[in-house]
């Protein structure tokens, strides 16, 4: 079980099985969101459940170019990621209180970095999105 939580503790959520990915996401949306890129947890929708604060979750407005929905805490503004999309969750690592077993392997939506951010890794890269 991983669990997970934004600041003031309002909303609290455990993933129940093995995420599929954990990425580096440089899109504009999860750089406003979180600084240079945002770690985010990806994996099975049934596998993610929010146990406190359902009612807490706001979603950000979104336009045609995104197909996911910006969550955090209307409280303490904190990141949830985009959470459930069709059948995949999508989980800012940075909302997570425990080690989710898997380390970063893939930097995503690399076009909309910034010009001044060097990506210094090895890990493999993608212009847009790897998720279809």
């Amino acid at each position: 079980m991983i669990n997970g939580s934004c600041l003031c503790g309002a909303i609290k959520f455990e993933i129940s099985g093995e995420p599929s990915s954990l990425s580096y996401c440089h899109c504009s949306r999860c750089r406003k969101a979180a600084g240079v890129f945002s770690a985010v947890l990806i994996g099975k929708a049934d596998d993610l459940k929010i146990t406190t604060g359902h009612d807490k979750i706001a979603k950000a407005p979104t336009g045609a170019e995104w197909k996911l929905e910006r969550c955090f805490c209307k409280d303490c503004g904190t990141s949830l990621g985009d959470l459930v999309v069709g059948d995949i969750y999508v989980v800012a690592a940075s909302a997570l209180d425990d080690d989710p077993g898997i380390r970063p392997t893939v930097h995503i939506h690399t076009e909309s970095k910034p010009d001044w951010y060097q990506i210094d890794d090895n890990l493999e890269k993608f212009e847009g999105d790897y998720i279809s």
